[in-house]
This record gives C-alpha cells, structure tokens and sequence, in this order.
C-alpha cells in the first residue's frame, strides 16, 4: 500500500522559488502574444521571433514573449533594422 506524505514547507518552496525557464507551446504563444497559432508561425519563418525545437515540438519561451511587450527591445531592434539598411 502506498502511502502520501504531507507536502512540506521546504518541498512546496521548491516549485515557487524556481528559476528555470519556462517554454510553452505555439497555442498557448500565440495567445500571450494575441495572435493566431499560424500568424505566429508565419513571423517565426521571417525571423521575427526566437523559438527552439524540442525534438519535432516547436517551442516558445515565455521570458522572450514577454520582453516582446515592453518599448525597449523593440526600440533596439529598429536601429538595427536601419543599421542593416544603409
């Protein structure tokens, strides 16, 4: 017979404190980013937006989704953009 032990304090702080990235699939990324599952793919094809493969699963990290929000990435990335142009 098994039997359950009681979670402890000490356990339940080890899944609150983590730091370990998070990746998510390109459903649940496109829903971060408020857009379709395939306009998501699309802007992946472009090189808009870094993703990894876990073997055949396309995968997001959701640290990157976030940043995508937030003026100062995007401000970098338009220099480079004119940079690249001239």
């Amino acid at each position: 017979m098994l039997s359950v032990k009681p979670e402890s304090p000490k356990d339940s702080m080890f899944f609150e404190n983590r730091i370990a990235t998070e990746w998510v699939c390109t459903k649940a990324a496109a829903a971060i980013l408020g857009i379709t599952p395939n306009a998501l793919r699309i802007r992946k094809c472009r090189g808009e937006i870094e993703c990894r493969y876990f073997g055949n699963q396309l995968r997001f990290n959701v640290n990157y989704l976030q940043s995508l929000f937030s003026d100062e990435p995007m401000t970098r990335r338009k220099h480079e953009r004119r940079a690249r142009k001239e």
